[in-house]
């Protein structure tokens, strides 16, 4: 519970905003908390915060929800875009690791509602930052952690958080190199949720399997989908945590080092996640004003790789698999047989789903020709994401003019302030 977001929203009465938050706050806290002192302050502090008014940030009139943020499709692109262009990265940013000479880096946030399930949290978390920074041909070296547990969040969910990440590195054999440990807005969050991300380094070789090597011709060999916190969380929400256990494997880590032996067979690697291969096809063309490519796939082979655990559930739970991540990886090649064959050797099941084909307008295809496009959202994979849909209240036109809006707003006070430090008035 957001206590100072109450207090922002009733400061217009400070009696209001104090009566709220004191319900608020005898939900969650015992009798020996000064519940009444507490309120008073939290009013006191918005009311004054209300001077910085220049500091506030930009006002779009879009919620992050209604935007699509976080939610793995077009709306997501549209805001990653932004992002770009205020760092002024190229959108070729979409690829799954950044690259700074010989140095590979990633993060990856925790899965939103595995908050109540910090292990799994832990687990897949580092699994996916590791696997974005090893599908580019990175050999990682350790990650970072970053976790912030709410004011009435139990320790032990951080020590499980801890356990759920060291796992993974453990296997790896690489190192927890460094974390922060934090509250969720200090005494202004109260609640049980945890956030938070885990950040990979490695070094990279010469070789280095960008999206912007995926080109006409390619055979696109896909591995065996487990799934990770998606598919975790799917079966935690619909009551069947027994399909839990088939995401709790590093097959997807295996298959990455396999790489090693067969670097020069490889052009392009990437893996299944982020509103599944719909989406990975939307982001492989992202950026590219020449050479766009078509992926043409066969849905029944890309089926027939996902573990058959999960994909009953899928089946059952009518959640499209094409437009969630499974946590296969996508090897881009000439020679998908001695691919395989590698892949084979480290009992991993692996096989053609596709081909990279000339660009026809869409970014991928049945083999039968019809159009598989990007939905708004991911596919909705729990009941409340059903219920709420694959929609936005607003037009991708409205998101796109109010998103360049705050972009353009957050550059003027960015070159603002750049400027003052330059010449000194900073």
């Amino acid at each position: 519970m957001d206590l100072e977001g109450i207090a922002r929203k009733l400061i217009s009465s400070h009696e209001d905003a104090r009566k709220k938050l004191i319900e608020e706050l005898r939900f969650y806290k015992d009798e020996k908390y000064p519940v009444d002192k507490v309120a008073s302050a939290i009013v006191q502090e918005v009311s004054q915060s209300l001077k910085a008014g220049r500091f506030t940030y930009v006002k779009t009139g879009i919620k992050a929800g209604d935007s699509g943020l976080g939610s793995r499709g077009i709306g997501d692109h549209i805001i990653h875009q932004a992002l770009f262009e205020i760092s002024g990265r190229p959108l070729s940013s979409f690829d799954d690791a950044g690259i700074e000479d010989d140095v590979i880096v990633s993060v990856d946030g925790i899965h939103s509602r595995l908050g109540y399930f910090p292990f799994l949290a832990g687990f897949h978390a580092t699994r996916a930052t590791l696997r974005d920074i090893m599908v580019k041909g990175g050999k990682p070296l350790g990650v970072i952690v970053d976790i912030h547990l709410s004011d009435d969040s139990d320790i032990g969910m951080l020590t499980d958080f801890e356990a759920g990440v060291s796992t993974v590195t453990d296997f790896m054999g690489i190192k927890i190199l460094s974390g922060s440990t934090l509250r969720i807005g200090g005494d202004m969050v109260i609640g049980e949720r945890i956030s938070g991300g885990i950040a990979s380094v490695g070094k990279i070789g010469k070789k280095r399997f960008l999206r912007t090597n995926v080109s006409e011709g390619q055979y696109v060999v896909m591995t065996e989908g487990n799934g990770g916190g998606t598919i975790a969380t799917t079966a935690i929400f619909h009551g069947m945590p027994e399909i839990v256990d088939s995401t709790l494997n590093l097959k997807d880590l295996l298959a990455c080092k396999v790489l090693d032996r067969v670097a020069d067979k490889v052009d392009s690697v990437t893996d299944v996640t982020n509103g599944g291969i719909r989406s990975i096809s939307s982001e492989i063309n992202a950026g590219r004003n020449d050479g766009k490519v078509t992926l043409k796939v066969n849905i029944a082979k890309f089926k027939a790789l996902i573990n058959s655990k999960v994909k009953n559930m899928l089946y059952q739970l009518n959640i499209d698999p094409l437009g969630l991540s499974i946590d296969s990886i996508l090897f881009f090649t000439r020679f998908p047989d001695q691919i395989i064959g590698s892949l084979r050797e480290e009992r991993i099941t692996a096989d053609v789903i596709g081909t990279v084909d000339k660009y026809n307008g869409h970014d991928i295809i049945s083999e039968d020709g019809v159009p598989l496009e990007e939905n708004f959202r991911e596919s909705p994979y729990t009941p409340l994401k059903k219920v709420i849909g694959n929609w936005s209240p607003y037009s991708l036109v409205e998101i796109h003019n109010k998103v360049n809006e705050a972009v353009k707003e957050s550059m003027r006070k960015k070159e603002e302030i750049l400027k003052n430090l330059k010449t000194g008035n900073a």
